[in-house]
C-alpha cells in the first residue's frame, strides 16, 4: 500500500444558499471518463474541492464513520487500482492489489475492511478480494466456487439472513455450502451479498445474487428468489439495519425492485416502466428509486411494508436520476440535466416541488452524501 501524504487538491468557490443543510457530498465531476475526478462538494462553507491525483476516478463511496472516501483511479498507464482518500488529512492510501483492474469498493460497517472487485479478463472473471485495513493485507473471499461477481455490499447486520430460514419450510443451499462456518465467519468478519455473473445451458450471459462470507458461497435460496435462468437480478442494497433487502429484477417482464423481508418476498414498484436504482433512506424508512413511469426518468420514493409509491422530482421538461440520501433522511441530492449539463441538484423531502442546483460548470455524477460524522 503506497501513502502519498499530500494530495492535489483544487478549491472551487460556490454560492452558499441560506437554509441549506450542512455537510459534504462527493461527486464525480469533469466533461468525460478520462477527466472525471473525485469532488466534495462542502456545503455549508460553499466551496468545491477536487481531488487531482491520478486519473479515471471511479464512483467515490464514504466509510461509515464519514472520515475517508474510496474509489477507483488510475495511477500511469496501468490498470485501475481502489485509492482511499482521508478527507483530515488531505492524503491518499492506494491499495496494492493482486490484480491489474479494481473497482466497485465498499466499506464493512465497522470501517475496518474495504471489497471491491479485481480481474484480468473483465466481465466472466471478477473476484472479491477484502481489504484489512488493521494489517495491510488483500484476500479473496467467497471460496473456490464463487463465480464471477459485481456490485458487492456488506450486511450490517445479519437479521435478514437468520430469517430465511424461518421464511420457508425448507431452504436449499448451493453443493457444498457449509451454513454453519457461513455464519461463524460472518459473526466476526462480516457478510455481503453480490451479483454473480451465469453462463446458461444457452451460452447466454445471466445474473444471481449471491451470498459471500470469507470462504463460502451460495446464490440466494430457490425457494425465496425467482429462477436465475430466466429471470436476472441486479443492484442489491441491504438496509441500513440489516433487516431487509431491495434489488432489482427483470421477473415482471422489464425492470422492477423488489423487497425481501421477514415476510418474504415482493414486487414493491409493480409498473409497466421500467424501474430501477433502488436507494436505502438511512433511516430505512423509505427506499429512493428512479423510473420512466411519468415519461421522462424521474425518482420516486416506495415505502416497502406498503409499496405505497410517491414522486419526488419528476418532470416533463427535465430528467432526474441518482438519488442519495442526507443522513437525516429529509433531503436527497441527485443528478439532473435541467439546465442543460447534468449538474446536482438538493430537494428538501415533503416541501413542496422547489429544487436547488448546488453545481455548475463541468458536468457533475454519481453523488454520495456524507455520512453522519461519528
Amino acid at each position: 500500500m503506497s501513502v502519498l501524504p499530500i494530495v492535489i487538491v483544487s478549491f472551487v468557490v460556490l454560492k452558499v444558499f441560506v437554509g441549506l443543510p450542512d455537510g459534504d457530498i462527493a461527486c464525480l465531476s469533469g466533461e468525460d471518463v478520462d477527466t472525471f475526478r473525485v469532488t466534495i462538494i462542502h456545503l455549508g462553507e460553499g466551496k468545491e474541492e477536487k481531488i487531482e491525483e491520478g486519473t479515471h476516478h471511479g464512483n467515490p463511496v464514504w466509510s461509515p464513520d464519514g472520515s475517508k472516501i474510496a474509489f477507483s483511479l488510475k495511477m500511469g498507464s496501468g490498470g485501475l487500482q481502489i485509492g482511499v482518500y482521508d478527507v483530515v488529512s488531505k492524503s491518499l492510501q492506494v491499495l496494492n492489489s493482486s490484480y491489474s483492474w479494481n473497482d466497485e469498493p465498499t466499506w464493512s460497517p465497522d470501517g475496518k475492511y474495504l471489497a471491491y472487485i479485481s480481474c484480468e479478463k473483465g466481465l466472466v472473471d471478477q473476484k472479491l478480494m477484502v481489504h484489512n485495513f488493521e494489517d495491510g493485507k488483500e484476500e479473496n473471499w467467497g471460496g473456490e466456487k464463487l463465480p464471477s461477481v459485481m456490485k458487492p455490499m456488506w450486511f450490517p447486520r445479519l437479521d435478514v439472513l437468520n430469517a430465511m430460514s424461518a421464511t420457508v419450510t425448507q431452504v436449499t443451499y448451493a453443493e457444498g455450502f457449509n451454513l454453519e462456518k457461513f455464519f461463524e465467519e460472518g459473526y466476526s468478519l462480516g457478510v455481503l451479498v453480490g451479483v454473480a455473473v451465469i453462463r446458461t445451458a444457452s451460452s447466454k450471459l445471466s445474473t444471481e445474487l449471491v451470498l459471500i462470507s470469507r470462504t463460502q458461497t451460495t446464490t440466494l435460496p430457490k425457494e425465496l428468489m425467482a429462477e436465475s435462468l430466466r429471470f436476472e437480478e441486479y443492484a442489491p442494497q441491504v438496509s441500513p439495519k440489516g433487516s431487509s433487502m431491495a434489488f432489482e429484477s427483470n421477473e415482471g417482464g422489464d425492470r422492477e425492485i423488489y423487497y425481501l423481508g421477514r415476510r418474504g418476498i415482493s414486487n414493491i414498484t409493480n409498473h409497466t416502466s421500467a424501474d430501477w436504482n433502488p436507494v436505502w433512506a438511512p433511516n430505512g424508512e423509505w427506499l429512493a428509486f428512479e423510473s420512466f413511469r411519468s415519461g421522462r426518468r424521474g425518482i420516486y420514493r416506495v415505502y416497502p411494508e406498503t409499496a405505497r409509491v410517491f414522486p419526488m422530482v419528476v418532470s416533463a421538461d427535465f430528467d432526474a436520476w441518482s438519488p442519495t440520501w442526507a443522513p437525516d433522511s429529509k433531503w436527497i441530492c441527485f443528478v439532473s440535466n435541467k439546465a442543460g449539463k447534468p449538474q446536482l441538484y438538493i430537494k428538501s423531502i415533503g416541501s413542496g416541488n422547489e429544487i436547488i442546483q448546488i453545481t455548475e460548470g463541468a458536468k457533475h455524477l454519481s453523488p454520495q452524501w456524507r455520512p453522519k460524522i461519528k
